[in-house]
């Protein structure tokens, strides 16, 4: 398995926070993302989290206050229920990886749906983290694992700042 990323955001902050891992629909195209691999260490919890189906890559979405959770997301106390499994997606967020708004690159950015980006510290450190995301998805494995399933990267969002062109290399 692939070591964890540190976190930008500090946990005492995500704890407190009313927006991540929530989404306004079911079908929402940014719930998380597994890789084959991190989608068989979360089975291997003893969860109740569930994926969109049989050999899905994303997470199911529960309904949760006015819309929709991920079905790994704890709604009393903002706990993962997979945390020690979470995926790629999940630990480098606020990054993000998406398409460009014509499909013809591979950006990298910062949500700006994350209140925490908002605090002072945490922007502070912003440009240094997507630097570290950046290489982090450049290497030879990453790289090669986001080429095979291309699923991983999302739609273009305007809300994504800090934005920079990411480079997976050749096949």
């Amino acid at each position: 398995m692939r070591p964890q990323l540190p976190q930008l955001i500090p946990s005492e902050i995500c704890l407190e926070c009313p927006v991540c891992c929530r989404f306004p629909d079911k079908q929402a195209a940014l719930s998380p993302f597994f890789f084959p691999e991190e989608r068989s260490l979360a089975e291997a919890l003893p969860t109740k989290g569930s994926f969109r189906g049989p050999g899905a890559s994303k997470a199911g979405l529960v309904a949760c206050g006015h819309g929709f959770a991920c079905s790994f997301f704890n709604p009393e106390d903002h706990t993962c229920l997979v945390y020690e499994a979470r995926p790629l997606d999940c630990s480098m967020y606020p990054a993000v990886v998406m398409h460009s708004r014509e499909h013809d690159k591979m950006l990298l950015g910062a949500d700006t749906k994350c209140p925490a980006l908002g605090r002072p510290s945490v922007a502070a450190r912003l440009g240094n983290y997507l630097d570290s995301i950046q290489r982090y998805l450049g290497s030879a494995t990453l790289s090669s694992l986001i080429r095979k399933y291309p699923q991983f990267i999302s739609e273009f969002q305007e809300e994504v700042v800090e934005v920079r062109e990411l480079s997976l290399g050749k096949a």
